[in-house]
């Protein structure tokens, strides 16, 4: 009810005040309306308690009804009239629910005493009544229109109404006083009560802070808050005060409130004081722009932020000073700064960037964990934001800004030197030095060429890489990944910057070191994920980009620095070279994926081979392609890196260097034969042939010669290239029949000329090969004896044209004595099978003669017949028919099987 009354005391004061003496009216009416509202809760007071007793009067009744006597024998109690008693009183209220008690056992009848005539009646059982029901409190509406009845109509009403009287009184006299003038103050006094007043609240909770800490810190806080602004306002509002004494008012009071703060410990206090004074220059400006007297100031703030940084870990405070000093030199320095200011702004910047440098430091030594803790915004941010102010001053002089990000790492260098000497501040020398790392590799840009900027990223890179992985810190491989990523983009902004001429020298210039170290950052980077076992994935990719900027570096300096007519020959050099490197590494560093550039290498030198053939005038036994055959055994030395670990790509590596070294000697036998000793064309396949013959003989026979030097694994390859060498020599076989055969300068003599002797040396090599299978298949030996039959049929062909002078080409086969010669080639061959079958008891020779003998048979029927005119054609016939007798003679059927 004492809010209703003071709203209507309140009302009165303002129905009787006008707008300048309103505030008196309502504090009148509020307090005679408290003071109301007091009486009421007194009466209120009473009233409960009186409830309270009768309540309590109920419980007490209630509880002796409980626990009364029980009744002595008599009468029985349903026989009993009740008579008649004064009227009851009037009832009582309920009383409170209490605690049902638990109902008691029922006693046990008395046992009847020895002759008494009647059995004593059971005591009557008392029922334990339930709890009444709490009746329902009345809402808020309802009990304060009880309240107002209440007062308006019980209790002493004359004196009630006499307060109201009394409220409407003063309402009037006090805006009578008001109309007359005699309540206005001076708006320095006013300002002086208002500063007095908050001076008496500071000192109340200066009073209250050791017994209610949080009433009492509140209450300074207020105060000081109240003086800022009666400072603020006596300048900026009324011009009461001086610009210099409100300034040094507020210095005043922000060094008062820092002060207190630290003796109490109450950052938020210290916090409210430095805002305030933060906000002082700002709110107190004259519009002068005296940037030093505005620095000076806040250097003074910033140092007594650094006094209390170095006594207590006040974060709050760190941050307050941090924002407000670099906002405000901000935005002074967007709006105001001009380049002959420079001598006068750049200490302050310096001297402010010290600061908050060492605050975090004074943060962590501050912490009580055993690793101190680490205020990021201050460590990061600094630097962050004080170097693009730097930037602003120096206006793009990118010396001058290279040598403050220098000075900038140097300094975060030295701060992760001394913090790595303190176990508490681990996080803080690491975070140091990732900052530090980061301004050097700003610093290189600025201070360098692209070339240059990509060498140093490319190393800092690798650098970042090792230290993240030594120290399990994702954040820092990965930033030095990313450098590498901006090596590589720097380098390629270099190839569109100006080209000196000492670029040009082979190898000593700066692309091929920026390619180098680019290699050798990212094969660094793969060699140290593959130490520490992580990302198996990232070490196959930072590998092959390694390899790409390796071979990069070799093509451009082959391209540009060398003479280009034998450049199949350089690189063939640089696979060697690399081949080479990779070969001596990969054992002690235990590095098995070097294996890949040695096989890849000595795989590239079978098309480069090939390439470097094509000179009209020089061959591999001239010079400088004669380095050819030293660069080949070399290259096959590097093979013995690769058997511990065994690589898989030894095999193929190996199986490459056999077949470049066939063909590239093949090709230059044929080249020499061919352009200089002027040789038919009967000396020129075996030429090419025999280099891969050699080859297929060592492996199937001394495989140890043709293995070497990796003859212990040379094994589990040597079928694939007996199979390899096999299929050339076969096609090489079926090539040289289709040949004239031609043996010049030598007369040509049938079957002792070079072609048919190496075609011969082949069916001997492959009835050699069959007769050493212990059990050849018989298709095997049938294939040999079509070979046999293929290379008689084109021998006779030869011999016709060699002999005979018919052309070499498909119209030979139309010719009388070509087709008499094959006749009788082929009986001779048939009768030859047929005698040998029928001696050696082997059926299926015997049925082979036999066959090739119906070939013939067939074929003078056929072909032969329509040359009976001529002698060719009768001499086949007659042959023919002799050899037939001659086999009937001796064997005329075939041999009997074994039993």
């Amino acid at each position: 009810m004492g809010w209703i009354l003071g709203f209507v005391g309140a009302l009165l004061g303002a129905l009787i005040a006008d707008e300048s003496r309103m505030f008196f009216g309502f504090l009148a009416g509020g307090g005679l309306g408290l003071l109301s509202g007091s009486l009421l809760l007194l009466r209120r007071r009473v009233g409960l308690l009186e409830q309270q007793v009768m309540v309590l009067r109920g419980q007490a009744a209630a509880a002796q009804a409980r626990s009364g006597p029980v009744a002595a024998p008599g009468p029985d109690p349903a026989t009993v009239v009740p008579r008649p008693g004064p009227a009851s009183p009037a009832p009582m209220p309920p009383p409170v629910p209490e605690r049902p008690e638990p109902l008691r056992p029922e006693p046990a009848p008395a046992r009847p005493a020895a002759g008494a005539a009647a059995a004593a009646a059971p005591a009557p059982r008392i029922e334990a009544s339930a709890p009444p029901a709490r009746p329902a409190e009345p809402d808020p509406i309802t009990r304060a229109l009880l309240a107002a009845k209440a007062w308006l109509f019980e209790g002493n009403v004359p004196v009630k109404l006499g307060v109201l009287v009394l409220l409407f009184g003063v309402a009037a006299g006090i805006k009578y006083a008001a109309d007359a003038g005699w309540l206005v103050v001076p708006i320095e006094l006013r300002l002086a009560g208002i500063a007095a007043a908050a001076i008496a609240l500071l000192v109340w909770g200066l009073r209250n802070a050791a017994e209610r800490p949080a009433f009492g810190l509140s209450l300074q806080g207020g105060a000081i808050g109240i003086l800022l602004l009666v400072v603020f306002a006596a300048f900026r509002n009324y011009e009461v005060l001086g610009a210099m004494p409100a300034f040094v008012l507020v210095v005043v009071l922000v060094a008062g409130a820092s002060v207190l703060a630290v003796k109490q410990d109450a950052p938020a206090l210290a916090v409210l004081g430095f805002i305030g004074g933060y906000l002082a220059p700002v709110l107190l400006s004259t519009g002068s722009g005296n940037h030093v007297a505005l620095f000076s100031y806040y250097a003074v703030l910033n140092a007594a932020v650094f006094a209390i940084a170095w006594k207590k870990a006040w974060r709050a405070l760190n941050l307050v000073g941090f924002v407000f000093t670099f906002a405000i030199g901000g935005v002074w320095g967007a709006k105001y700064y001009r380049p002959e200011l420079f001598a006068s702004v750049e200490p302050f910047l310096v001297l402010f960037f010290l600061f908050y440098v060492a605050i975090p430091v004074l943060y962590a030594l501050a912490g009580r964990q055993k690793n101190g803790k680490v205020d990021g915004t201050l460590l990061f941010g600094t630097p962050l934001l004080a170097f693009p102010m730097q930037v602003g001053l120096l206006e793009g002089d990118r010396f001058g800004l290279a040598t403050s990000a220098v000075v900038v790492a140097a300094i975060f260098a030295g701060l992760a030197v001394w913090a790595t000497r303190n176990s508490r501040l681990r996080d803080l020398a690491q975070s140091a030095a990732g900052m530090g790392v980061v301004f050097a590799t700003l610093a290189i840009p600025l201070a360098l060429d692209a070339r240059w900027t990509s060498a140093a990223w490319a190393l800092q890179g690798l650098g970042m890489v090792w230290l993240g992985l030594r120290q399990g810190r994702r954040l820092t491989r990965w930033s030095g990944l990313v450098l590498l990523v901006l090596a590589s983009g720097a380098w390629l902004v270099s190839l569109f910057e100006w080209n000196l001429d000492w670029e040009d020298r082979f190898l000593i210039n700066g692309h091929a070191m920026n390619l180098g170290l680019l290699a050798f950052g990212w094969l660094a980077a793969s060699f140290l994920y593959m130490r520490a076992g992580a990302g198996r994935v990232l070490q196959v990719l930072l590998f092959l980009a390694g390899l790409a900027w390796w071979v990069l570096l070799g093509v451009r300096e082959i391209e540009v620095n060398l003479f280009p007519h034998f450049d199949a020959l350089y690189y063939a050099g640089f696979c060697l070279l690399t081949a080479a490197l990779a070969a001596v590494l990969r054992g002690p560093l235990a590095w098995p994926r070097l294996s890949w550039p040695v096989a890849a290498s000595v795989v590239m030198l079978l098309p480069l081979s090939l390439v470097s053939q094509d000179h009209s005038e020089t061959t591999l036994f001239d010079w400088p392609l004669l380095l050819w055959w030293p660069l080949l055994a070399a290259a096959l030395v590097t093979l013995r890196a690769l058997r511990t670990p065994r690589s898989l790509g030894l095999m193929f590596a190996h199986l490459a260097w056999l077949v470049t070294v066939a063909l590239a000697a093949g090709i230059t036998l044929l080249r020499v034969l061919a352009d200089r000793a002027s040789l038919a064309d009967g000396w020129l396949l075996p030429a090419v042939l025999a280099p891969l013959a050699v080859l297929f003989a060592l492996a199937w026979k001394r495989p140890a010669i043709a293995g070497w030097p990796v003859a212990d694994q040379f094994p589990r390859w040597r079928p694939a290239w007996l199979v390899m060498a096999g299929l050339g020599l076969g096609l090489g076989w079926l090539f040289g029949n289709v040949l004239p055969g031609d043996s010049a300068p030598l007369p040509w003599l049938p079957l002792l000329n070079p072609l048919e002797l190496s075609l011969l040396l082949g069916l001997l090599v492959a009835a050699m090969w069959l007769r050493s299978h212990t059990d050849p298949h018989r298709l095997g030996w049938l294939a040999w004896a079509g070979a046999a039959l293929f290379l008689l049929s084109m021998s006779v062909l030869r011999a016709c044209h060699q002999l005979g002078g018919l052309p070499w080409s498909p119209g030979l086969l139309g010719e009388t004595v070509a087709q008499a010669s094959l006749t009788v080639a082929w009986c001779v061959a048939g009768v030859a099978a047929w005698v040998l079958g029928s001696r050696r008891r082997d059926r299926a020779l015997w049925w082979l003669g036999a066959g090739l003998l119906g070939v013939v048979l067939l074929k003078l029927l056929v072909v032969d017949r329509q040359f009976v005119g001529n002698i060719a054609g009768i001499v086949s016939f007659v042959v023919v028919g002799l050899l037939l007798i001659v086999v009937g003679r001796i064997a005329p059927t075939p041999p009997r099987r074994p039993e």
